[in-house]
């Protein structure tokens, strides 16, 4: 059972990464643009941002079962507590983007606080895959 957690818990993150990286070269294709950028290019942004989202929420699922199930519960270090703290700094900013781009009209732009916050949490995910290594490499 811990094998297919350890699947899930990488396709979680291959589901996530690829979300913020379809989403961010969305935003890029759409600011090239000269004059409103395509309504089909604008409609993919919910799309990845909902696959983002779903990564991430399968990683704190699998993570969570993971950690309780094979180390119930114990301290695992602080690199591993960083992890947990950059993972709900993205879970947050990608909460916050899906009810933004819910209140949001389709084919505006997102508001100015959500298109600074997505290099953020791009950040924050190499900041979270570097402390899970170290965390688990006995380091």
């Amino acid at each position: 059972m811990l094998a297919f957690m350890k699947i899930l818990h990488l396709f979680g993150l291959m589901l996530g990464a690829g979300g913020g990286m379809g989403s961010a070269m969305v935003g890029i294709q759409a600011s090239r643009a000269d004059g409103p950028p395509p309504p089909a290019l604008l409609a993919l942004r919910k799309n990845f941002a909902l696959a983002a989202l779903i990564g991430v929420l399968l990683l704190w699922i699998t993570g969570l079962w993971m950690w309780l199930v094979d180390y119930r519960g114990a301290w695992l270090g602080t690199a591993f507590a960083l992890k947990l703290a950059a993972a709900a700094a993205i879970l947050a900013i990608l909460v916050a983007a899906r009810l933004a781009m819910a209140r949001t009209a389709p084919g505006s732009p997102p508001p100015g606080w959500l298109q600074r916050l997505g290099p953020v949490s791009g950040l924050l995910a190499y900041v979270a895959v570097a402390l899970a290594v170290i965390a688990f490499s006995g380091a």
